[in-house]
């Protein structure tokens, strides 16, 4: 994209974007030249700062062209610090963003926010905190999706090649609802203080509704969540992120269950045989894996051999694979389940601070 757009007519303007293709279909606003100094403004780096180097097409996205996809998604100047510290976490070598913009696998870039930037610039994390209504939530969001169409060419048939997509790839952003989490905020687990601000993201794929309204204690309740995580249709050695509703979350605070706990249960309960995974159609081909692999199981090939129903097969490779958050209405038993996109391994979640001028 060429930069800051000056077209007298706010129509004819925003028509112009559409056949630039700057847009992810719906209608954006206008880059002019004074609302993308603002945005630039807002944040602590110059214009010319990059934020975001992608080394498979040596492609570097800078501060000003974070600010025009900020500016066309809708963005407030205030959100802008959020939107370059999500740019800068995308470009993480282990990310590996790429193949996460390219794959047919449909990823989206999940964007969870903690800290008390949360309240201070209005990102929901209580009632359809996955959902629209929410300016910050719903902008933030799609300022991601727009850098990745923008300055990655991650367009629909060129670069991304998801076989279907979701909807998550327009704006998913929310965050974190602390007050009611049993344990220390997300953030605070991955090393940060309670003070910080700070952003996660997630290449991942559509998120899956565990409702459980009977369940008095975990047990039962967790028992819910293992078995949607071991679904076969998506069922890998990645990662794992599950976004506990408050209800649930306060029945497993009550009885007394520590974060570790919660993910060592799921661990051993999201698995099934091997023997299960080669029927299901998850092992594809035998190939040559070293001794310490995680995915070792991959190496007696496609057929089911004596023995398979013996091997237990787990979501990740260990209880530090899954994720654990607290969002939601403090009503209903629906939580969510997501999982990190392709077939294998897939890429980790990546925390990063948010810093304000």
């Amino acid at each position: 994209m060429s930069g800051p757009l000056d077209v007298d007519d706010p129509w004819d303007a925003i028509e112009a974007c559409y056949e630039a293709g700057w847009t992810d279909g719906l209608p954006v606003v206008p880059p002019t030249e004074q609302l993308v100094d603002d945005m630039v403004s807002a944040g602590t780096w110059d214009a010319d700062d990059v934020l975001l180097h992608e080394p498979s097409r040596s492609i570097a996205v800078t501060a000003h062209k974070a600010a025009v996809n900020a500016v066309m998604a809708g963005c407030r100047p205030e959100y802008f610090p959020v939107v370059g510290a999500i740019v800068q976490a995308m470009g993480d070598p282990s990310f590996g963003l790429h193949a996460v913009a390219a794959s047919t696998g449909g990823s989206a870039i999940l964007v969870a926010v903690n800290g008390p930037i949360r309240d201070e610039l209005g990102i929901q994390y209580r009632e359809n905190l996955f959902g629209p209504g929410f300016r910050a939530n719903a902008t933030i969001g799609r300022a991601t999706r727009l850098v990745l169409r923008n300055c990655l060419s991650a367009i629909p048939g060129v670069l991304d090649k998801s076989t279907q997509g979701w909807a998550g790839k327009y704006a998913m952003c929310f965050g974190e609802y602390e007050q009611e989490c049993p344990w220390e905020p997300f953030h605070v687990s991955r090393g940060f203080d309670a003070s910080q601000n700070t952003v996660t993201i997630m290449a991942a794929e559509s998120g899956h509704n565990v409702l459980n309204h009977a369940s008095s204690g975990p047990d039962g309740l967790l028992v819910t969540f293992a078995d949607t995580m071991a679904s076969l249709g998506s069922f890998s050695s990645g990662r794992s992120l599950v976004v506990f509703a408050p209800e649930h979350a306060r029945k497993i605070g009550d009885a007394g269950w520590s974060r570790r706990q919660v993910q060592e249960f799921l661990f051993e309960h999201a698995a099934r045989t091997l023997e299960e995974v080669k029927l299901g159609g998850k092992v594809e081909s035998s190939r040559h894996v070293s001794a310490d692999d995680p995915e070792r199981w991959f190496a007696s090939g496609p057929e089911v051999n004596p023995g398979d129903a013996e091997v237990k097969v787990h979501r990740g490779v260990s209880p530090d694979d899954i994720h654990l958050m607290v969002g939601g209405g403090d009503a209903g038993g629906h939580s969510a389940f997501f999982p990190t996109w392709s077939r294998t391994r897939s890429v980790p979640l990546i925390t990063k601070e948010v810093i304000r001028p």
